[in-house]
């Protein structure tokens, strides 16, 4: 059930992402190859378990391969995410700005769009 649910949200989630005009490029100033990517930090339950991606903003889901359990999702700010849980959690970050994940969980795809 996890995973067809999971795969749904990330079916839906490319269909909206190839309907929505991609226009990243423009709105950053920069030639194409050049898109704006987001700093997130994934923190564990204790300071030192936690990693650093830097992700796409292009609203293409990606895949997340660390399988650290996540109490928190961290963004240095410049998009607005959503993750999604090994057991269906739902978490969105907007700008810069640190929120909890409930409950922790692994995190196993997401999908970002410039600010």
């Amino acid at each position: 059930m996890q995973t067809f649910t999971i795969a749904s949200a990330l079916v839906f989630l490319t269909a909206i992402a190839q309907a929505a005009p991609a226009r990243v490029a423009a709105r950053h100033g920069h030639g194409p190859g050049h898109e704006f990517k987001a700093q997130i930090t994934f923190e564990g339950a204790t300071p030192e378990a936690f990693f650093t991606e830097s992700v796409r903003t292009d609203n293409v889901p990606f895949y997340i391969t660390n399988p650290l359990s996540i109490s928190h999702i961290k963004s240095d700010g410049g998009a607005s995410c959503t993750f999604f849980g090994v057991d269906n959690s739902v978490t969105s970050v907007y700008g810069a700005e640190t929120v909890d994940v409930g409950p922790p969980q692994t995190q196993v795809s997401g999908i970002c769009s410039p600010l």
